[in-house]
């Protein structure tokens, strides 16, 4: 309870603009690690190319689905679970609440293609399947104290690596993430689901 509410104190004393920064910061540094690791493997720019194919076919076939079906379980979540069970910190709040559409696409596409190159194009190409995952999960290590967000980001990280494995195409899991960020930041930005109080503003500078 008490690193929870310091977390919250945390997000509420940075303004938008310190808390978008704050946000590229962490995958700007992401990009930096796949860009590192891909020398340190020996991982080339050959060895890129086959990670990516535009199979749009695939990808839609692949994706939707899987899209549609954490979207929803994500939504129930927030309908039916104790908030005290799934309450972030008040941070995805943040995040979304006021954003413009425009700088939520662009968020979500950094978040999407920054994580993924990381940890299934990099990670677990070269150290595999369960290490990837397993980091992916303990990057959300604040969601510690709160299992049901744990337990959630880790099963999408094991599905998204194992979509990965079954279909050797990068931009499948690319997608997913990013679809799913891009309809779960929509809910909170248009408060779909009465996930914020339609009356609360946030008094900072916009980015």
């Amino acid at each position: 309870m008490f690193k929870q509410l310091n977390q919250k104190e945390l997000i509420q004393s940075l303004s938008q603009r310190e808390l978008y920064l704050n946000l590229y910061f962490t995958q700007g540094i992401f990009l930096l690690l796949t860009v590192i690791l891909s020398f340190f493997f020996n991982q080339g720019f050959a060895d890129w190319l086959v990670l990516f194919r535009m199979e749009w076919r695939t990808i839609f076939l692949w994706s939707v689905p899987v899209i549609i079906l954490v979207v929803l379980v994500d939504v129930m979540l927030w309908k039916k679970a104790p908030r005290r069970l799934i309450d972030d910190g008040g941070i995805n709040e943040r995040i979304f609440s006021t954003i413009t559409y425009f700088h939520l696409f662009v968020i979500t596409l950094v978040i999407g293609v920054c994580e993924e190159l990381l940890f299934r194009g990099v990670l677990q190409t070269n150290i595999g399947y369960v290490p990837a995952s397993l980091l992916f999960t303990l990057l959300h290590i604040r969601y510690i104290t709160k299992p049901v967000l744990l337990i959630f980001a880790s099963t999408l990280s094991f599905l998204l690596g194992g979509i990965f494995i079954i279909t050797g195409n990068l931009l499948i899991p690319v997608f997913i993430h990013i679809a799913i960020d891009f309809l779960l930041g929509l809910i909170i930005r248009n408060n779909l689901f009465s996930i914020r109080s339609k009356n609360q503003e946030w008094n900072d500078e916009s980015f």
